[in-house]
């Protein structure tokens, strides 16, 4: 197996849960490849075919795995394809303090457009609530969860000072999204959709995979792959992605209070796994300095 995880540091699971997860699944851990580590500690096992996503077995964490699971069972039935379903199984596996969700290995090449994310999302976005209790779409959670793990080490990755500005930050970003009205109405969402999350099904369809924050919300919450941002993908992409969705959201003036919950949300992962990957917390500190000085041509990098 390949590069374990120290959980007491990142806050995710490693090595020992992936095999005991495995265990009670039924697959087989031999050769696991970790593929990234962010919000999750993802392995591709090469024996059977099935990727693991493994996260803390905090609360929060296994509810978000149970409605991960059963949101994507109950989009398989729908007519229209939208998400990648979860392997045949009982799941989600709690397993050594972590709880574990197993998915088909599934093709990303040739890798997708803007544009081809907007198909999923404008299937997902025509669907009815589905018929099961379906959390709320609570902004900044992660965020808040990660901030409570890096003040119990001893040496947190986010300074005092950085750290209040970032809870005052949030909660205030909270309080304006609880009193906002959005255009699109609310539904099903995916709340973490963006090419990356794509991955190509047999038929050639693209599927949208890593359900973890889905939720009930406002479906504008699902197209900030279209608005700039930290990343600056070009405005063509933009453009394209938001045409083929049907809908302009830059005409909307709350786009920037999803821009700004978005951003902040990210930094989450960073604060998780900078005691282990110094390429985190230079990122971490990047990100956190170009916030609080307003510096939007400051530009972020993904740290797989």
């Amino acid at each position: 197996m390949a590069l374990p995880a120290r959980q007491e540091d990142s806050g995710l699971p490693g090595l020992p849960a992936l095999r005991e997860a495995c265990r009670i699944f039924g697959a087989d851990p031999a050769d696991a490849r970790l593929l990234h580590q962010r919000s999750n500690a993802v392995y591709l096992l090469p024996a059977d075919q099935l990727v693991v996503r493994l996260a803390p077995g905090t609360p929060l964490r296994r509810r978000r795995a149970q409605t991960c699971v059963e949101v994507t069972r109950w989009l398989a039935t729908q007519p229209e394809p939208v998400a990648l379903a979860p392997a045949s199984g009982e799941q989600p596996v709690i397993a050594a303090d972590a709880v574990a969700t197993f998915w088909p290995h599934r093709p990303t090449t040739p890798a997708p457009s803007l544009e081809d994310l907007a198909v999923p999302l404008r299937r997902l976005h025509a669907l009815p609530i589905p018929p099961f209790p379906v959390p709320r779409y609570q902004p900044l959670q992660r965020l808040f969860e990660a901030i409570d793990l890096d003040q119990q080490r001893p040496r947190p990755a986010v300074a005092e000072d950085d750290r209040a500005w970032l809870l005052d930050r949030a909660h205030t970003l909270a309080d304006v999204f609880a009193t906002t009205a959005f255009p699109l109405g609310d539904g099903l969402v995916h709340a973490d959709a963006h090419s990356e999350n794509l991955v190509r099904a047999p038929d050639g369809h693209w599927l949208l995979i890593d359900w973890d924050g889905a939720c009930l919300g406002p479906r504008e919450l699902d197209l900030l792959a279209g608005i700039p941002d930290h990343f600056h993908e070009p405005e063509a992409d933009r453009r394209g992605f938001l045409t083929a969705y049907g809908y302009d959201i830059l005409g909307w003036p709350g786009w920037t209070l999803l821009r700004d919950i978005t951003e902040l949300h990210a930094l989450g992962a960073y604060i998780r796994l900078s005691p282990d990957k110094p390429t985190a917390a230079t990122e971490l500190r990047h990100r956190v300095r170009s916030l609080r000085t307003g510096d939007r041509s400051a530009r972020w990098h993904a740290i797989p």
